[in-house]
């Protein structure tokens, strides 16, 4: 019996010991805040560039051929030759022409000496027949002399003038500045009407043809800024001009060809060269764009966070538009002024308190 009042009073003066200590102080754990760089939201005006790769092309080419049959005599220019418009690149053999050309003038010579005897001859019997010193029978007949001489002189004439234009096809001109592409024939071949003897091209002015969808193509006009990049001139940019706009989409592709004008006055772009193509088409007015990089994607989400003026973060949804280079434009989410978090988001939750390492 003394035991158990024993135990009973010992649990007694536990229990009481235990009710008089004081209370522990309750653990509360802060975040740490995490370290982000950031930048000051600001608009700017954004331009619409279609961008398209091609080759480059000559102005313009040609194949010159021979409008008359002969021997070639010389040529004054191999490929990779200049030629003024006007210069002979290929002169044939003239003499058969030449000669030709000589008789017909002298054919026209004697012609018009017939003519000149018919026409004196029409103006006498003109007079006489009033006279009835001459039937008119005899009248008529002079008269028809007369202009079958006048026609043998226009006829004459039309020969001399074929010849004459025979004999200046014997030299072949350039009939632009250009390069000679190609030299098609050797001095002394025989050619027929037809064959060609030069391929010539117009490389003051370069061209690329380009391909655009429809999404762009509605956008492109004539007097749009023109930039071109050549990969062979990495370190240069050429401004060029919309030279063409086609009106009709290709069946299979559905897209416009377009020809674009490049400007080459020292000849350094050449035929068959890449170039890319930068077309600014429009340009949106106080665009809000960022870093590409800002953006996290999180789930069906497309998320950025920004730093509060209590310092914390705080996400915001987006909604994405075009993209400019490594910056995106956003259509909704952010305003002008917001402080956006650059990097260091993807740590991030809502409400972490924040250090901000640096700012834009």
């Amino acid at each position: 019996m003394k035991m158990k009042v024993l135990t009973m009073g010992v649990l007694a003066g536990v229990l009481v010991m235990t009710g008089c200590s004081p209370p522990k102080e309750e653990t509360r754990t802060h975040a740490t805040p995490r370290t982000v760089k950031t930048m000051v939201v600001a608009r700017r005006d954004l331009p619409v560039v279609v961008s398209s790769v091609g080759r480059l092309f000559p102005n313009r080419e040609v194949v010159l051929s021979s409008e008359v049959s002969g021997i070639v005599e010389t040529y004054s220019a191999d490929t990779g030759d200049a030629a003024a418009a006007g210069t002979t690149l290929v002169a044939l053999d003239p003499t058969d022409y030449r000669l030709a050309l000589n008789e017909s003038r002298a054919n026209l010579a004697a012609a018009r000496a017939r003519y000149t005897a018919a026409k004196n001859s029409h103006f006498r019997a003109g007079q006489l027949l009033p006279e009835k010193v001459i039937t008119q029978e005899y009248f008529d007949k002079i008269e028809a002399d007369y202009k079958a001489a006048q026609a043998a002189v226009s006829q004459a004439e039309a020969v001399v003038d074929i010849n004459q234009r025979r004999l200046a096809k014997t030299e072949i001109n350039a009939p632009f500045d250009s390069l000679v592409a190609r030299r098609l024939v050797e001095a002394g071949q025989h050619i027929n009407i037809g064959d060609p003897v030069m391929a010539i091209a117009d490389m003051m002015s370069m061209r690329v043809k380009l391909h655009v969808n429809e999404q762009d193509y509605v956008h492109l006009d004539h007097d749009d800024i023109v930039s071109v990049l050549i990969e062979a001139f990495p370190d240069r940019t050429f401004p060029g001009q919309v030279d063409r706009i086609g009106v009709k989409a290709d069946s299979q592709t559905n897209t416009f060809e377009v020809e674009i004008l490049v400007a080459n006055p020292d000849l350094l772009l050449k035929a068959g060269l890449t170039a890319t193509v930068k077309i600014t088409v429009d340009r949106i007015r106080d665009a809000i764009l960022i870093p590409q990089g800002c953006v996290l994607f999180r789930e069906n989400r497309k998320e950025v966070f920004v730093v509060t003026d209590a310092g914390q973060a705080a996400v915001r949804e987006v909604k994405l538009g075009r993209v400019d280079g490594s910056s995106v434009m956003i259509l909704a989410g952010i305003t002008e002024g917001d402080r956006l978090v650059t990097t260091g988001g993807q740590y991030l939750k809502e409400g972490d308190p924040v250090v901000v390492a640096d700012s834009l």
